[in-house]
């Protein structure tokens, strides 16, 4: 089964990054390397890959460094730190800025490959949060939308039969609230308003 999931390897040792890509690509993953930290949050910029495998000593800039500056890109992206017996305490440090779990050299790749798995759980409900999170603002801007539509044409019959019909087809009862409460509604327009409301209701009611 295809993952198609985008993985991004940063390792200064051209071996490891060798061994990475032909281990994960048979599982689906779509691969990339890089050999230090600067090129690696280049491809981080680019393609934005859901999991980053992080070595934590390298030179010039080092893996805490590049995990910082990963999370400032997309906080989403799943860092997985790599790390030597002798750097544990810097693993666990990587942990406070954001990394998703560590593991140790020599590596274990059936491991990598199940941390790998739960990482992707993460990146998945990340993504639905996000989409919730879209989907509750476009309610709301469509909501403020219609509502600022039938404020404008207050006074007329029709517009009275639109909350209505809102409230009960849409199961949105603040276009009725809303319109109760406004003090520029006449209290016959709000009396009518209840009066074709309780119709609406009955009728629906047969069906």
């Amino acid at each position: 089964m295809k993952n198609e999931a985008q993985i991004l390897v940063i390792d200064d040792e051209k071996d490891v990054c060798d061994l990475f890509k032909k281990a994960l690509t048979p599982e689906g993953y779509l691969v990339s390397t890089a050999l230090d930290g600067g090129s690696g949050l280049k491809v981080v910029k680019e393609k934005k890959p859901d999991i980053v495998l992080l070595d934590l000593k390298m030179p010039k800039m080092n893996g805490i460094e590049v995990l910082r500056e990963i999370k400032k890109i997309d906080k989403n992206i799943v860092v997985i730190v790599i790390t030597g017996y002798g750097t544990m305490d810097t693993a666990r440090m990587a942990m406070t800025f954001g990394a998703f779990d560590y593991i140790t050299k020599p590596v274990d790749l059936e491991y990598l490959k199940a941390i790998i798995k739960d990482g992707l759980k993460l990146t998945l409900r990340a993504f639905g949060d996000r989409m919730k999170e879209k989907e509750i603002l476009k309610s709301l801007r469509s909501r403020q939308k219609i509502f600022a539509k039938i404020k404008q044409c207050k006074g007329t019959r029709s517009c009275l039969w639109e909350v209505a019909l809102r409230s009960f087809v849409l199961g949105d009862d603040s276009f009725m609230a809303e319109w109760m409460e406004d003090p520029e509604i006449s209290k016959e327009e709000k009396l009518d308003l209840i009066r074709i409301a309780e119709v609406l209701k009955a009728d629906m009611g047969k069906r």
